[in-house]
């Protein structure tokens, strides 16, 4: 089991409060194991053993629970009300009519609640109609590199960064590679099968969708497109030109679907002097880059994408709102605003030309506030101009937080 520090730490001032906590994250991210680290955690700092439920719905021992009802005669069955109950609930969504019983036993009982969930907008829709403000939402992601990077030392401890690296670009950072000691082939089929899983459990099933194959086009088209600023209405064009056809609101309903299953990343557009957002050209992201490559979109033939993949995607664990930039007609990779910090990146594989300089250093140059402006990539040397640095892409990837 791996122990996922600054998940915990984000969790502990939380444990024991009277106040739901919500881990939300695509399928097989590692919510099930760190709901079991904090179980353990509660049970070795002292609580009784018989006041700790821990549930897995998608578990055939769960099977008989599948509305509030039955959890609601389930659980009085287990809690004594004279003393404090811990509750664990893994992909609370199976229950029909979970978000009622989450609040009769925040009324009922001295009880402390734990819950996962993988359809980030049902958990935080459905909990602010019954709980508001009384839940906390944890998003879950796959390994970050640095994750990635310790875990890959346990099963190649003569490893440095840069191997490590190489494969994460490549395999991306679900958890359960650590139980095939990072092996690619084993690796890419098991993130197949996780897409797929995804895709039919938590796009087809769970949205009624009828066409999946033209669900799955679309997924495919936006994974394969990550990074490269597209529209509905250019989905829609570029199926019929395959002679696909559907409709631009299809379009929209299947990616919002894939957004919700924590597959997909929306990033919008706004100018960076006046803030505004910008309705157009918005660019997708997928949660974890290795599915691309186990579809075969290979990434070291993309790098360029994949590289912004993995910053965005850290950036979003580092708890930054994330925005492309735009000024004049100069892009910014990313803008990321954390409470009162702002900060602008460029991400590029390598600073090899003096046009790919002045594209990613002009576009920086263009902003004229005081906030930090990053240029990253994969080169070993840094380069500055104007007072803006390059960084290597893998040592800020390992910077401590």
């Amino acid at each position: 089991m791996i122990d996922r520090p600054a998940y915990l730490n984000a969790i502990r001032p939380f444990v024991g409060k009277n106040i739901i906590k919500v881990l939300v994250g695509v399928r097989r991210c590692g919510k099930s194991t760190l709901l079991s680290l904090i179980r353990n955690e509660i049970i070795a700092s002292g609580a009784d053993e018989s006041a700790v439920t821990y549930l897995n719905f998608e578990s055939a021992r769960t099977a008989r629970i599948r509305t509030k009802e039955e959890l609601l005669a389930y659980m009085a069955e287990r809690i004594d009300p004279s003393m404090k109950h811990y509750a664990f609930f893994d992909e609370i969504q199976q229950v029909t009519g979970w978000e009622k019983a989450l609040a009769a036993f925040m009324v009922d009982y001295d009880i402390d609640l734990y819950v996962t969930g993988s359809n980030a907008h049902m958990l935080s829709s459905d909990l602010a109609t019954y709980i508001t403000g009384r839940y906390v939402r944890i998003p879950v992601f796959p390994f970050s590199f640095a994750e990635f990077f310790d875990a890959y030392k346990t099963a190649h401890p003569d490893a440095n960064s840069r191997t490590a690296f190489s494969h994460y670009l490549v395999q991306g950072g679900f958890p359960f590679q650590t139980e095939l000691g990072f092996d690619e082939a084993p690796s890419l089929q098991y993130l197949n099968d996780v897409y797929s899983t995804i895709l039919f459990k938590d796009l087809v099933q769970r949205n009624g969708i009828r066409n999946a194959e033209q669900l799955e086009l679309i997924v495919r088209y936006a994974l394969q497109e990550i990074g490269h600023p597209f529209s509905a209405k250019s989905i829609a064009d570029y199926l019929k030109s395959e002679r696909r056809s559907v409709s631009v609101d299809t379009v929209y309903g299947y990616l919002n679907a894939a957004e919700k299953a924590c597959l997909l990343h929306r990033v919008s557009r706004e100018d960076a002097v006046g803030k505004r957002a910008l309705k157009f050209n918005e660019k997708f992201y997928a949660v974890d880059h290795g599915l691309r490559e186990a579809l075969g979109y290979g990434n070291a033939s993309s790098v360029d994408q994949v590289l912004e993949n993995i910053v965005y995607m850290e950036l979003l664990r580092r708890g930054y709102d994330v925005r492309i930039g735009k000024i004049g007609d100069k892009e910014i990779d990313f803008i990321a605003r954390k409470h009162d910090d702002t900060q602008y990146f460029q991400v590029c594989y390598l600073l090899a030309s003096d046009a790919t300089v002045e594209r990613e250093f002009s576009s920086l140059e263009a902003v004229k506030d005081n906030y930090p402006k990053h240029v990253l990539s994969l080169d070993e040397f840094p380069r500055e101009r104007n007072g803006i640095k390059s960084t290597n892409l893998i040592d800020w990837l390992l910077e401590e937080q």
